[in-house]
């Protein structure tokens, strides 16, 4: 079934609609979540709420915008929202990962790798959401103006400070 039939179902009280619609964007969802915080754990916590915030909003949703963009302007909001509750400072670190390698190039790898996501992470949160939408989850300029609620100007601004900022890191 389309998306827009599964919504419509999802709205009229439809579970299983409801569960398509969770299962379709529950992993794309995730994956953002940990890419902005660097923590498996705090992502999964977040993600869990995006999800019960999507259900609860989800009689209010009109096709104005895709579902996609409706459920990631959620998924934001409740990152910033468990940030401020918490009063922390976005996590620095990404979580231990115990590789076993003898081959130095892919240490290197790795060790470049974590780098870059520490320097993701060290990023601005709109400069770092526009990059992360942009490059790891292939939207468009439009799409991530659309869930930011900016001009696209501004994405694009943000999105070169980005770029630039992690330039300078010297990767």
């Amino acid at each position: 079934m389309d998306e827009k039939g599964l919504i419509r179902r999802a709205q009229f009280g439809d579970k299983k609609a409801l569960d398509d619609l969770i299962e379709i964007y529950y992993d794309e969802v995730y994956s953002f979540l940990y890419r902005r915080t660097g923590d498996k754990s705090t992502a999964e916590d977040i993600t869990q709420s995006t999800f019960i915030k999507f259900i609860q909003r989800l009689p209010y949703y009109k096709e104005k915008s895709k579902l996609k963009s409706f459920i990631f302007t959620i998924a934001i909001n409740t990152a910033n929202d468990y940030h401020r509750a918490r009063k922390r400072e976005p996590f620095l670190h990404y979580e231990n990962e115990n590789y076993v390698e003898t081959v130095q190039d892919s240490l290197e790898n790795k060790e470049k790798a974590f780098l870059v996501r520490k320097a993701i992470i060290s990023l601005p949160d709109v400069q770092r959401d526009v990059l992360i939408m942009r490059f790891y989850h292939d939207m468009k300029i439009k799409e991530i103006a659309s869930i930011q609620k900016v001009p696209l100007s501004t994405v694009k601004t943000r999105l070169k400070r980005a770029i630039n900022t992690l330039k300078e890191c010297e990767l």
